[in-house]
């Protein structure tokens, strides 16, 4: 059985059949359809014939295997059931994607039949980071890695930043891999030159380059050094693999953007916060790309991407979104007026600007907690009079509020304390997850 048609029926390897309803579209590796099965609609991906050249066997096991253990997270559109083999050929059924969510790729460029899809806010853009990061992050915690992070993994809707991350065949345990080295352009260097199959570190090189192209929509690696006229095996090698240049490094102009191709990288590199732009120039130095030192780990980006979420703030000057990085003087990214910050907030590991907008997260209080979603605050203003700042707790405990006569008050939930200097609030369990305000 190769291609399938509409009213086609599929063997499921533990009972049924799955019903062909429509197909959604086909790639290098199979097609995928729409399909009923036990009263549900699924996707199925159903493969080409002869697609794994021999590794038929240990795919179909290590698919097997992947859905008996679940997703990591519900981020992944994970493998749900298998089909039987049918002369040679086989496929899994996974969850349809939602409406609302678009391939990351049209994110980077429009076209006549769809326009590029732009994010709602840097908040979502925030969100959408965070989410891959920490699918990605339970992936290698669970023991997986998944070899071929690219692109067309990713779906993402604009309006809040969800994830849903498809193509989860290719996922295999540490130290197995079943020749799928992955999409050029994303492979790590190591992968490129053949020195290293795919594996969790490859991931984490990957993993940089979908930020990178996330935040700029440029590639990391493509400038003006690294894209030739006539692109050849040995030149992809080369810019790819074998001597790797980012585009922004510091120490190394070679490789600048191309001019007219840019704009991108023009608009944004200038706005976003220096620590973001820092942790991306060493993910991909020369030392970090050729492994002669190790690679940015998730929880680096997580801190740097929450730092980033509770900076995101609308200017009151214009009101549009602009980013507050420091306590003190900031500028506006829009409008360029200054945007006065007299308060922070200092946690055992970061420090939060506090400006009405700005979220307290689980994760700036206690990352150890491995907690992205639980809003513990929101810095709100004084509705008598705007200049004056308050923390509303957003969580379901009561806080302990030390104040430097040192009494001790509570704040129950939905209530707002005042963003005075040396006040010490205690918004977990825990008291060393305290974050005074300076």
């Amino acid at each position: 059985m190769g291609s399938l048609k509409v009213g086609d029926t599929v063997k499921m390897k533990y009972g049924g059949e799955a019903k062909v309803l429509a197909e959604f579209g086909s790639g290098g590796q199979g097609t995928v359809y729409k399909v009923s099965y036990n009263g549900k609609e699924y996707a199925l991906k159903w493969y080409h014939k002869d697609v794994f050249k021999g590794k038929e066997k240990d795919f179909y096991q290590n698919l097997e295997n992947n859905i008996q253990k679940g997703a990591p997270t519900k981020d992944f559109l994970w493998p749900l059931g298998i089909t039987e083999v049918h002369a040679g050929v086989f496929g899994y059924i996974m969850d349809v994607r939602p409406t609302g969510y678009y391939e990351l790729t049209e994110f980077f460029v429009g076209s006549k039949k769809q326009k590029q899809v732009r994010f709602k806010s840097f908040n979502a853009v925030a969100d959408a980071a965070i989410n891959i990061i920490q699918a990605f992050r339970e992936l290698h915690n669970s023991g997986y890695s998944y070899q071929d992070i690219n692109n067309g993994n990713f779906f993402i809707n604009p309006e809040n930043g969800k994830v849903l991350i498809c193509d989860n065949d290719n996922v295999s345990p540490f130290g197995v891999n079943l020749g799928i080295l992955g999409k050029q352009r994303y492979m790590a260097p190591e992968v490129v030159t053949g020195k290293n199959d795919p594996d969790k570190q490859s991931d984490r090189f990957s993993l940089a380059v979908i930020l990178f192209r996330l935040l700029f929509i440029n590639h990391p690696l493509e400038g003006k050094r690294s894209t030739p006229p006539c692109m050849t095996k040995e030149l992809e090698r080369r810019y790819y693999g074998e001597e790797p240049v980012f585009v922004m490094d510091p120490n190394d102009d070679r490789n600048r953007p191309v001019p007219g191709t840019d704009k991108n990288l023009k608009t944004f590199w200038p706005v976003y916060p220096q620590y973001i732009k820092d942790l991306f120039i060493r993910a991909f130095s020369s030392d970090v790309m050729l492994k002669k030192a190790p690679r940015v780990i998730e929880k680096e980006w997580l801190d740097v991407f929450f730092r980033f979420k509770a900076s995101v703030v609308k200017c009151p000057h214009c009101k549009e979104e602009t980013f507050i990085s420091q306590q003190g003087n900031n500028t506006c990214i829009e409008c360029k007026k200054k945007i006065t910050v007299p308060n922070a907030i200092q946690f055992s590991t970061v420090t939060v600007p506090l400006y009405p907008g700005t979220k307290l997260m689980m994760w700036h209080a206690d990352s150890s907690q491995n907690d992205v979603e639980t809003k513990l605050g929101e810095i709100v203003a004084n509705p008598s009079n705007p200049n004056m700042f308050g923390i509303k707790n957003l969580s379901t405990l009561s806080w302990k509020v030390n104040l430097p006569d040192g009494s001790q008050k509570p704040l129950a939930p939905g209530a707002v304390v005042p963003v005075k200097k040396d006040f010490t609030i205690e918004c977990t369990t825990n008291p060393k997850d305290a974050g005074k305000i300076i």
